[in-house]
């Protein structure tokens, strides 16, 4: 079973980063991670959480995990100790600082081989005349080689897609913040 992640905005508080702190610590800062090793030339950079347009809630309520540019997954301190062994040989933690804690974001750096890709039901998604990738794509779990949290070029590297593995885990553990869409048809 394959998922792509989604954040509970109207449930959580989204996490923003402090830009005047990213931009003096890493000048030539992008969003898109592109599924490309940034740990060697990170400094953690300060976020906090706010109340978006979405949230519906009327206290503060803080996740577990959340996402940054839509496909970078955040964790809290909890979830890094809880999900950080299954999800290591899929990419990098990278620290950033939220008040006195330290989070991680992570960067999937595993991108699913194009062997693995079933485009036979795919549909082209367009956005504002913008081309976001594809729908109703199917992947071969059996090429992952155990690892249960990646990018895909079907949608230009832009979403993580995880495996039942890591919902189990979410799960069982009682985590928060995160949705699942399930992806198979």
């Amino acid at each position: 079973m394959t998922y792509v992640i989604e954040n509970d905005f109207e449930s959580y508080h989204s996490l923003t980063f402090d830009l005047s702190d990213l931009s003096s610590k890493m000048p030539s800062y992008s969003q898109r991670f592109r599924a490309k090793p940034r740990l060697d030339s990170w400094v953690a950079p300060k976020a906090f959480f706010y109340a978006s347009d979405n949230y519906t809630g009327k206290e503060e309520v803080i996740p577990d995990i959340t996402t940054w540019a839509l496909g970078n997954l955040v964790l809290s301190p909890k979830a890094y100790l809880i999900l950080k062994d299954i999800m290591a040989a899929s990419g990098e933690f990278l620290p950033i600082i939220v008040g006195a804690d330290t989070y991680y974001m992570f960067n999937t750096l595993f991108v699913i081989p194009e062997t693995a890709i079933d485009l036979s039901l795919a549909v082209d998604v367009v956005n504002s005349g913008v081309h976001m990738g594809q729908e109703n794509v199917i992947f071969d779990e059996e090429q992952l080689n155990g690892r249960c949290i990646f990018k895909s070029p079907t949608n230009k590297l832009t979403f993580s897609f995880v495996t039942e593995v890591f919902r189990s885990k979410y799960d069982e553990s009682g985590l928060t913040g995160l949705s699942f869409k399930d992806l198979n048809l």
